[in-house]
């Protein structure tokens, strides 16, 4: 099955959970955290963010908790992390300019 991109993005639940974690001021400056946390690497970059995102996930059972461990698994968190590394290295050039 081919995986269709969304609005640039690897998937719609990947699109979604960037967009969710950019709109919560406190949730940015968590992640602004995780880059010295995880040293700019994206792989520990991408788990601190799977991490995240799974401590807050609500417990369901039944049908709903299918379709929402489901929607989780799609979450591309790497894709995630390279984008803000990749935001953080533009902003870094910016103000060496």
């Amino acid at each position: 099955m081919q995986k269709l991109e969304y609005n640039g993005w690897y998937n719609y639940e990947t699109w979604n959970f960037k967009l969710w974690l950019d709109n919560d001021p406190e949730t940015v400056a968590y992640i602004n955290g995780l880059f010295i946390d995880c040293e700019r690497d994206a792989y520990k970059l991408s788990k601190a963010l799977e991490q995240y995102a799974y401590d807050g996930m609500p417990l369901l059972k039944g049908f709903y908790g299918d379709l929402l461990g489901a929607s989780m698994r799609e979450i591309n968190f790497y894709q995630i992390a390279e984008s803000y590394l990749e935001e953080l290295k533009e902003v870094e050039e910016r103000l060496e300019a």
